[in-house]
């Protein structure tokens, strides 16, 4: 009996079984005529098909109907929920300032990275690619995109790129303007590396026409001058930054009406300098790196700035003669001063002629580091004492971090010397790769013990950081951890750092190490040890 039409659809009363599929195959195999009695069935089916067919097609039909409007509704409410999703989603309660700020933090690693650059890089760093794709998300993201000055306030440009470039300087260059219209009045961040050529032009007629707006400036060129600033004389009322990575620059005066600018880095020959406002300059930083002329001249930019507060000199010193004096006498009210030095393997005299040059009477922290992977310098105790009674660090340096070789009585004689100390920082090191030595010894751990009632070496250390072969007793580095643990003001703990250099492997005897972790638990020190990883324990 047929089954009627309905969700499930029809279903015939002449639809075979199985076996009945197997029995009719098998006689349209063997060709044998089938008895009287499958005869009958056979030929009332066969009448019976046309019309059980045609029921089927039209429940097919309608089911289709109705599959193709469930699949319609389905896709619609699926949209439909997508987009309530969407609306409810929290970023939509964002404040656009918060939205914008995430955008900000989308930027492109590489986007200002302005050498070995592309047309297409050039296109991209100029028409922001990366916010207009963010704007086509929606109305919303496009507004906040196009209309928040601060995504557009910092602008690379490498003419080197314009100079080859097939599109073209006046489509570059409306790019270039369509970005500084959009950063409206925002204080301006600049990356303008300088190819002498006739895009410099272009370039800077546009970037000129905002100088009143820019705020942090890095230039840099191998070549002749910068032409298109030589006959410049603007106001940069804003700039409070300037990064000069030049050749030659000869005495240009564009940077001289700055009143607010107080941070300067540059390399290059230090005569060749534009005309800067030198009297307001708070931070220098200076690399040497194919440099001509004395390499350590630039150290006379410090008696140029006598506000300067704080100093960083990347040094290439291999070139000076080894026992000549340096002709030149630094006085300087600097508060920190960093110096990497490249020396060359063996030179007993660059850290003398260093100390010979400076008189630093309000120097609180000083850095000596050789250039990574290199030879370090060759410390001189007398020399750094006489620097020391010339400037009056006794009174004054809170902070020394040294990576030199110096011996461990060389060392303790300077450190006798500054009794104002607070944090000292040390790395061994040899006089070449195949030598080492030890300054970090038992003779040197003692002679820093603080015996109350007794005259004692740097007495107000708070925090000791030592970066060393462990050429000691670990019994004598716990006595000194004792000794200090607290001793200070009775109220802050003491801070060590002991890092060992690999791949030796090293442990503290189990007393040493009681004793050690004991402190800790009293609240009397800090205690950090582990191999010495540059990567981590440089800034430490």
């Amino acid at each position: 009996m047929d089954s009627p039409g309905g969700e499930l659809g029809f279903s015939s009363a002449f639809v075979p079984t199985p076996i009945d599929v197997a029995n009719i195959k098998e006689l349209a195999r063997s060709g044998v005529c089938p008895m009287d009695s499958q005869l009958s069935k056979l030929r009332i089916t066969m009448a019976a098909a046309p019309v059980e067919l045609d029921r089927y097609d039209a429940d097919i039909e309608r089911l289709q109907t109705a599959l193709s409007r469930l699949t319609s509704e389905r896709s619609v409410l699926a949209s439909y929920t997508d987009f309530c999703r969407s609306v409810l989603s929290p970023i939509q309660r964002l404040p656009n300032e918060l939205l914008a700020d995430i955008f900000d933090f989308c930027l492109p690693d590489d986007l200002y990275m302005i050498f070995a650059s592309t047309t297409d890089d050039e296109v991209d760093r100029l028409a922001r690619r990366y916010l207009l794709q963010l704007g086509q998300v929606c109305t919303r993201w496009h507004r906040v995109a196009m209309d928040t000055p601060k995504l557009w306030s910092t602008i690379a440009v490498d003419t080197e790129v314009w100079k080859w470039s097939f599109i073209g300087d006046a489509r570059l260059a409306d790019l270039l303007e369509s970005s500084l219209a959009r950063g409206r009045n925002s204080p301006l961040t600049l990356h303008m590396g300088i190819s002498n050529s006739d895009s410099d032009v272009v370039v800077f007629e546009a970037l000129l026409e905002h100088a009143h707006r820019w705020k942090n400036v890095f230039v840099s060129s191998s070549g002749a001058p910068c032409v298109a600033l030589s006959s410049a004389m603007i106001s940069l009322d804003q700039l409070e930054m300037l990064d000069l990575n030049v050749d030659s620059w000869g005495r240009l005066p564009a940077f001289q009406n700055a009143p607010r600018l107080r941070y300067l880095a540059f390399s290059g020959y230090v005569g060749d300098l534009p005309l800067l406002p030198w009297t307001q300059i708070k931070t220098i930083v200076y690399d040497s790196h194919d440099t001509p002329g004395p390499r350590y001249s630039p150290l006379s930019v410090l008696n140029r700035a006598p506000q300067c507060a704080n100093g960083t000199f990347y040094l290439d010193l291999r070139e000076c003669p080894p026992h000549e004096p340096w002709e030149v006498d630094i006085k300087s009210r600097l508060n920190q001063l960093f110096f990497q030095l490249l020396v060359s393997e063996g030179d007993d005299a660059v850290a003398a002629n260093l100390f010979d040059a400076l008189t630093l009477p309000n120097l609180e922290a000083l850095e000596i580091y050789p250039s990574d992977g290199t030879s370090p310098p060759i410390w001189s105790s007398t020399h750094f004492l006489a620097l020391v009674e010339r400037s009056g660090f006794d009174s004054c340096l809170t902070w020394l971090a040294i990576r030199a070789v110096v011996s461990d009585e060389g060392l303790l004689r300077c450190l006798r010397a500054l009794p104002k100390l607070e944090r000292l920082f040390f790395t061994e090191c040899g006089s070449s790769p195949a030598s080492f030595s030890a300054t970090i010894t038992d003779n040197f751990l003692r002679g820093l013990f603080l015996v109350r009632g007794m005259a004692s070496v740097i007495p107000n250390l708070r925090l000791l950081s030592l970066r060393c072969g462990l050429d000691f007793s670990d019994s004598v580095y716990a006595d000194l951890l004792a000794t200090r643990a607290r001793l200070f003001d009775g109220k802050s703990a003491f801070g060590a750092n002991l890092w060992w250099f690999g791949p030796r492997k090293w442990e503290f005897s189990v007393e040493a190490m009681e004793r050690i972790n004991q402190l800790a638990l009293d609240g009397g020190i800090i205690f950090n040890t582990g191999e010495y990883n540059p990567a981590v324990h440089d800034s430490d």
